[in-house]
């Protein structure tokens, strides 16, 4: 991170040609003034000071207008908690990568990525970083478990350049961290989701098949025969489903047929198997993917191992997730460093419980509410999480405000393991003044 004398002079420099007159000079005066005691305070006095400059105009700063626009529509009632980066840029094959902005805490972190092409128009409205895992990955300072994703938020044709926000989250260490992104496949892809039938689904064992991997030559894996149980998919974009169930090799199997007209060599299929008592973790633990070529046409099978009919009336199925690229992704190898500056947090250890389970620590920060539960399920995330703060007001999460949720058995030699799960807040709170905390109809702290 750049120190204060520089980071003066950039902002100097960055003002020097707008006719801002007193203006200018009460900006910049708010962002150097002398530093208060509260930590992380500098964080968001540079950040306020960012902000103002760039709602004066777009040319201070890489993005075009429209871009700037929705990164600050995004960002919302965050603003002042995020900030801005410049001059953290990687170049490869005519593609610059740019980090602009950040939101972080001790577990959770958005980083917002500028992405334009030099040299051509091999970008687009879903512009993608590939596969988390094998074409891009951010790391963080981890003790054991993250997640991570990543959405296109908007796209200027006249620049070929596209906004990006990449997020992780994960039982982290130390306040101030450095995050390192690094990116193999960059591309255009379409994505969207279905609904898969759950009534489509029957207890009886269906028969495998022996597939090869398309995907990964001399890869064979056992896949549901093509044709059990076709139908249409609704909004499918021209795949259909082909098979659904349990398979004689001990696994569910979602399979889909595929369409010709697409670039099925960086096709990924996704679901995530459901629980009404909350198994989601068991039920996911083997998970294959299997591209393979059946009498002519080609299919998609997703198998989920040790999972039997014994479960049928247990399972949920969420709905299907396709991403693909519209063209062939364009290689290459950015890296980036990113320093990231944290807030104030709150550390709580109740002693309470709930179902049963200790609630062995909560985490209060002004984005997110962590907690760890020793338990041996994962079904918490499911929740809805009822604050009740100093002036008597009332905020409530539910499950989709649940942006990490995960049991984590590396313990289990020594214990049943613990439930991870962290809630996002709508906008900023002041942690210290939440004065109890329910987790459904469980009080798991009060002051």
């Amino acid at each position: 991170m750049k120190n204060k004398r520089n980071f003066r002079q950039d902002m100097d420099q960055a003002l020097s040609g707008l006719t801002l007159g007193e203006k200018k000079e009460e900006i910049l005066e708010k962002a150097f003034s002398s530093p208060k005691k509260r930590k992380g305070q500098r964080a968001r006095r540079l950040a306020v000071a960012c902000l103002a400059v760039c709602a004066l105009t777009a040319a201070a700063f890489a993005l075009s207008p429209g871009l700037r626009q929705i990164l600050n529509q995004h960002l919302g009632s965050w603003q002042e908690e995020s900030q801005q980066f410049s001059g953290l840029e990687t170049e490869d094959n005519g593609i610059a990568v740019r980090a602009v902005s950040a939101l972080s805490d001790d577990g959770f972190t958005q980083i917002y990525l500028e992405i334009q092409d030099k040299t051509g128009d091999r970008l687009g409205e879903n512009t993608s970083l590939g596969s988390y895992g094998s074409d891009w990955n951010l790391e963080l300072p981890s003790q054991e478990m993250a997640t991570m994703g990543q959405k296109c938020l908007g796209y200027d044709p006249e620049s070929r350049t596209a906004l990006v926000k990449v997020s992780w989250s994960g039982e982290t260490t130390g306040e101030e961290q450095l995050a390192k992104l690094t990116l193999q496949k960059i591309s255009a892809r379409e994505e969207f989701t279905v609904s898969l039938p759950q009534t489509a689904i029957v207890s009886r064992i269906q028969k495998t098949i022996t597939a090869e991997n398309t995907q990964k030559a001399g890869e064979k894996s056992p896949v549901l025969q093509p044709g059990e149980e076709a139908a249409p998919l609704e909004g499918g974009k021209g795949f259909s489903l082909s098979a659904l169930g349990f398979g004689d090799d001990g696994a569910f199997h979602v399979q889909v047929k595929c369409p010709e007209d697409i670039c099925l060599e960086y096709l990924n299929v996704l679901t995530t198997l459901r629980s009404r008592t909350g198994q989601e973790a068991q039920y996911n633990q083997s998970l294959t993917q299997t591209l393979f070529d059946w009498e002519g046409e080609l299919y998609y099978d997703l198998a989920y191992g040790g999972v039997g009919p014994e479960i049928l009336n247990d399972l949920v199925l969420e709905d299907l997730y396709f991403y693909y690229p519209k063209t062939q992704p364009v290689e290459g190898n950015w890296e980036l460093e990113i320093p990231l500056e944290t807030p104030d947090q709150l550390v709580y250890t109740p002693g309470t419980q709930v179902e049963g389970c200790p609630v062995n620590r909560i985490v209060l920060t002004p984005m997110t509410l962590s907690l760890e539960i020793g338990s041996d399920h994962a079904g918490f995330g499911q929740s809805t999480v009822t604050f009740v703060m100093e002036d008597g007001s009332r905020l409530i999460l539910d499950k989709e405000d649940c942006v990490t949720s995960f049991w984590n058995g590396l313990e289990k030699q020594n214990s049943t393991g613990h439930f991870f799960g962290r809630w996002l807040f709508p906008k900023a709170i002041q942690p210290e003044k939440v004065q109890s905390i329910a987790l459904g109809d469980t009080v798991i702290f009060s002051k």
